[in-house]
């Protein structure tokens, strides 16, 4: 269709800041470039960039118009990629997020696996607990506990994860075990800024208590390494505590008054045509846990 050419074109040069290096970005030189996005100019009867000799910048209506252009492009990319699913081909890049153990255990044994198993796709794995934002960010899909606060993604649960607290024997043995919740506050916490310690009592409400802190960590390995040696009491999540709790180096309290587990999600933008490659590796860590892919 003519009205889509120059499209593809015009977006390289805003992604590479200019005509040469969207030349060299796309396999066309500088003078196709150049000719095809007057081209296009030309047929919608607007400037989209403003060219000078040292740089390209987009105008008011270029900015517009490249917002629109992006996702025609995505969704064309999309549906040729979906045309070849009997041929299997999956490829290109897809920006993955995920964080805690879940992610820098599980999830990245199924990322490299999910690699190996399909050559021509290229992996962007970021391991952070930041809450990213994925359109604004460029994540195709975040691995996430509980459900998102943005209406706007799609979520799909894949496995579920228990908070749970524990210490070393030794160190219950000169302090206390706790009977009830309160009777943390007596003992040394071992906690991670921003993560509540929260308790149920008879499936009530849940509520929360704060310990004193001994030391603070925003890792799940520092904080679960830190009870086995007998400094204080954790509340982390199963998956940094299972292995210390089979062999008893730590020991778990308070089971009763545990909250409920929380699900492990899958998340992405909702789009009309999620991108082949995308779908093949929601599909590939729903199959790990045996939890149906999209459909």
């Amino acid at each position: 269709m003519k009205d889509l050419e120059g499209l593809a074109e015009f977006c390289a040069v805003v992604e590479n800041g200019g005509f040469t290096r969207a030349g060299e970005a796309i396999g066309m030189s500088a003078a196709f470039i150049s000719r095809r996005v007057a081209s296009l100019e030309a047929r919608i009867g607007a400037r989209l960039l403003h060219r000078t000799t040292r740089q390209v910048n987009l105008t008011d209506i270029g900015a517009q118009y490249y917002e629109r252009a992006k996702s025609i492009l995505e969704d064309i990319e999309a549906l040729s990629a979906d045309m070849s699913e009997q041929q299997e081909l999956v490829k290109g890049t897809i920006r993955v997020t995920a964080g805690g153990a879940f992610g820098e255990t599980w999830v990245k044994d199924v990322i490299v696996d999910f690699a190996a198993h399909y050559p021509d796709i290229e992996i962007e794995l970021l391991m952070t607990d930041r809450q990213v934002d994925l359109v604004a960010e460029r994540f195709d899909l975040a691995i996430r506990h509980g459900t998102p606060s943005d209406p706007d993604l799609i979520m799909r649960r894949i496995s579920t994860r228990r908070m749970i607290v524990c210490g070393a024997p030794e160190y219950f043995a000169e302090k206390s075990i706790p009977q009830v919740p309160e009777d943390l506050l007596h003992l040394d916490g071992l906690r991670s800024k921003g993560l509540k310690w929260l308790f149920s009592t008879n499936g009530n409400d849940p509520y929360e208590i704060r310990p004193p802190a001994r030391l603070w960590s925003n890792s799940g390995y520092v904080l679960a390494r830190a009870a086995e040696q007998g400094l204080g009491v954790a509340r982390l999540a199963d998956a940094y505590v299972e292995s210390a709790l089979e062999t008893g180096r730590l020991v778990r309290v308070l089971e009763d008054y545990e909250v409920p587990t929380q699900d492990i999600v899958l998340c992405y933008p909702s789009k009309d045509y999620l991108p082949f490659r995308v779908r093949k590796l929601i599909e590939f860590l729903a199959a790990r846990n045996h939890v149906p892919g999209p459909e």
